[in-house]
């Protein structure tokens, strides 16, 4: 598995976790973003993780919500 830090934060990274060629994540995922929300200034609340099945729903995802990104 790869992990890539989409968004630097204080507290909570928004991460971005693929699968290694040839295996998926149960269920069929290939990748996994996790993300987090401002809870208070001591603490982040966790989003539920968005999953993709493929790469061009995956792409469109990052080029909207992470347009700096580039994996």
């Amino acid at each position: 598995m790869r992990n890539y830090i989409l968004n630097e934060r204080v507290l909570s990274d928004d991460t971005l976790h693929i699968a290694d060629e040839g295996k998926v994540f149960k269920g069929g995922y290939i990748a996994i973003v996790q993300q987090y929300e401002f809870a208070n200034s001591s603490s982040d609340r966790p989003k539920e993780p968005i999953r993709f099945r493929s790469e061009k729903r995956l792409a469109n995802f990052l080029a909207k919500n992470y347009p700096k990104f580039d994996y």
